[in-house]
């Protein structure tokens, strides 16, 4: 029986290699299958995996820290459960705990985790899938005692690389843990400034700035309805936003009424100005 060994990665490689080898001394009839070591040369490498994963009746996936969300190893779990039953699948956790697929599409399959008890459940699940020339499971499991060890103390060399992954992606996560919540600080700062701008509408429309704008829109008088026009304006933009708070929104009708009012005065002293061939107005409202 076919083994298919999906990794990604330079870790998860050393640890499908690893299983290649360990996995024919506990069950001899099974053949693991490793795409980097076991194509012949000036074979169509895409050819001769989607071969192997017809052929194939089991398929362990080496996930580790550095390959969890590899496109290459998703790819090749759906073309998995695609071809048998998902119970044929299982993702082999290694410096990682089952709650780290909680974003991942692997979460559909058991998980089996670097761990004596829960490989032994692995192996069986793979003697299991042989049918009628599974192994004595009692005769199975003393012969996983026997080489466990070997096992383990290969992989064992490679936990300080899975360690080193883990310890930079969470200092990554934190970072970027912390860029948000110094974006967020700036949005609220932002919209407590705006705020305090809304319940002044002085400050947006000061009356200094209104008699500049009379002062030196080059008439004597200025025409009745422009003065209400400032005047309703004014008014109406200080009654919209005077009372705005976080759990009170802006009437945005009210301001569009009001801004309407002042534009329409400030339009006809810009043309009024421009009219007088005066430029102290005119080069404020440029095009």
């Amino acid at each position: 029986m076919k083994i298919f060994l999906s990794w990604s990665g330079e870790l998860s490689h050393k640890i499908a290699i690893e299983l290649r080898d360990w996995l024919p001394f506990v069950i001899q009839s099974v053949q693991p299958y490793v795409s980097s070591e076991d194509i012949d040369k000036g074979t169509r490498w895409s050819i001769d995996i989607a071969k192997e994963l017809e052929d194939s009746s089991f398929g362990i996936l080496c996930v580790t820290p550095q390959n969890l969300e590899a496109p290459w190893i998703n790819f090749e779990a759906g073309a998995l459960s695609k071809a048998f039953n998902n119970s044929n699948v299982s993702p082999f956790l290694f410096g990682l705990k089952p709650s780290d697929l909680k974003k991942s599409p692997l979460l559909q399959f058991q998980s089996t985790l670097y761990d004596k008890k829960d490989f032994v459940k692995l192996v069986l699940s793979i003697n299991n899938v042989l049918g009628k020339d599974k192994l004595d499971e009692v005769k199975l499991k003393k012969t996983f005692d026997v080489w466990w060890e070997n096992l383990k103390g290969k992989l064992d060399s490679y936990l300080p690389e899975a360690s080193q992954a883990t310890a930079q992606t969470a200092n990554s996560e934190q970072l970027n843990d912390t860029i948000k919540n110094d974006a967020l600080e700036e949005i609220l700062e932002l919209t407590r400034e705006q705020f305090k701008m809304l319940r002044n509408p002085e400050a947006i429309l000061p009356a200094e700035y209104l008699s500049f704008v009379l002062k030196n829109a080059g008439v004597g008088m200025v025409d009745e309805k422009v003065v209400r026009d400032l005047e309703v304006g004014y008014r109406r933009l200080r009654n919209a936003v005077k009372d705005v708070t976080p759990e009170a929104p802006i009437n945005l009708e009210e301001i569009d009424i009001a801004m309407h009012r002042l534009e329409r005065a400030i339009m006809y002293l810009i043309e009024n100005t421009r009219r007088n061939k005066k430029t102290g107005l005119f080069g404020m409202f440029k095009e």
